[in-house]
């Protein structure tokens, strides 16, 4: 019993079940879009909700392209699974939710890539969120491809203010010390 209450610790903070969850609700969100062929508005030259496959990567790149797709996010999101387990000790709680979201975004994607075609008959990303600024329309996403755009910017934004707290940090410390020697000069 005390490995199971272990296991389950550990399950949860790792944040895997967050990735678990993430990833549970792109597929359901994806198979709902996918069965209602949804063409709605909801908030008119805003926001719409309009099923469509994307067969490249973000805004259509590299379209037609599933096979290469595919493998390009299993690699991805192995290694995702590679680093987290490696540097599971140095990393902290925000840290491991962002490896979390990012990780279902990137399964959620690779999920629809590799198996729709062979679920649905047809091939490709089903995305369905759909803004509209005036007369752009921005490119139709996914649950998974919010995760993966949130992860990936909260975290190079949490990696730029701790390169910033670094290099002030050094200039405090090497401050304090010279401090310290002209008082030591001084006496």
């Amino acid at each position: 019993m005390n490995k199971v209450k272990q296991y389950l610790k550990s399950f949860f903070y790792s944040y895997a079940w967050l990735a678990v969850l993430l990833l549970i609700i792109d597929q359901l969100t994806k198979v709902w879009a996918l069965k209602a062929k949804l063409d709605i508005t909801l908030i008119p030259n805003f926001l719409h909700l309009t099923y469509v496959r994307n067969t490249g990567a973000a805004w259509s790149m590299f379209d037609g392209n599933m096979l290469a797709l595919a493998l390009i996010s299993f690699v991805v999101g192995t290694l995702l699974i590679v680093a987290r387990i490696k540097y599971r000790t140095k990393l902290d709680t925000f840290k491991k939710i962002l490896f979390a979201v990012v990780l279902a975004g990137t399964w959620g994607n690779f999920i629809d890539r590799a198996f729709y075609k062979l679920l649905t008959g047809a091939e490709g990303v089903v995305d369905f969120i759909h803004f509209q600024f005036g007369n752009y329309h921005f490119p139709v996403f996914n649950v998974a491809d919010i995760c993966i755009t949130l992860g990936i910017l909260s975290y190079v934004v949490l990696l730029l203010v701790e390169e910033f707290k670094a290099l002030k940090a050094p200039k405090t410390e090497a401050k304090v010390k010279d401090d310290t020697n002209e008082e030591k000069d001084g006496e």
